[in-house]
Order: C-alpha cells, then structure tokens, then sequence
C-alpha cells in the first residue's frame, strides 16, 4: 500500500488467498487513485472470470491507454477463468508468457479469492519472483 500512495504502480497486481478483505480493500484502492474520473471511461475495465477467457483477459492487458498515462484491467473472481492457474495443455502457458513481459502501460489487476496457485507451476514462480 505504501507504494500505491507513492503512485509507484507495477504492471501486475496477483491478489490471491482465503481473506477476500485485504485483496478487495488493495482493488477499491487502485480502482479509485490510479486514474483521473475523466480517464476511467477509456481506460479502466472491471471484468468477472465467468465472464471472459484468458486469451480475452491478456487482450485487455496488451491495450493502449487513451489519453491517459496508465490503462487499468481489473479482474475479479479469476478463480473462476480455466487456465489461469498456469494448468494449460501442452508447454505454453500464454498468462506466464505475458507476466514475463507485460505492458509498461498496463496495471492488471487479479483477483484470486479462496484459494493459492499450486507453488510447482511456473507461474507462481513468476509472481513471486516479480515480488
């Protein structure tokens, strides 16, 4: 939070765990100081992991903002998109492949409620690492 105050933003947010307060109270507080009111119609998305797929979810990542210095992804209940949790077919994970190089320009926001990544898979190794 303190760099958050600070306005010193990293490009992904992975918010995960069984205590929904603080990973909702670090979401209220990016959604209401990373942009401007006048900002948020072009470039802040609120999306539902029902609601989208992971290829849809990099997607929003990858845009540019408009007018703005940032563009603000925020996804939650992402529990809930299948192949999020790095347990993809074959060798490709493409979530992994967009946290290894992310957009400068992007704050994505996850959500990850009532449950942890498996520590094995290289995506948890990727955010930790990023930490």
């Amino acid at each position: 939070m303190s760099d958050l105050k600070k306005r010193q933003f990293k490009p992904v947010y992975f918010l995960m765990g069984e205590e929904p307060y603080f990973i909702d109270a670090i979401t209220d507080y990016i959604e209401k100081n990373l942009l401007r009111e006048d900002e948020k119609a072009f470039n802040q998305t609120v999306v539902y992991g029902a609601d989208v797929d992971l290829g849809q979810m990099i997607n929003m990542a990858k845009r540019y903002p408009m007018m703005s210095e940032y563009n603000l992804v925020i996804v939650k209940e992402a529990q809930n998109i299948k192949g999020l949790d790095g347990a993809t077919e074959g060798n490709v994970d493409p979530f992994a492949l967009y946290i290894e190089n992310p957009a400068k320009s992007t704050v994505l926001v996850i959500n990850y409620k009532g449950k942890k990544l498996d520590s094995r898979r290289k995506l948890t190794k990727l955010i930790d690492k990023e930490q």
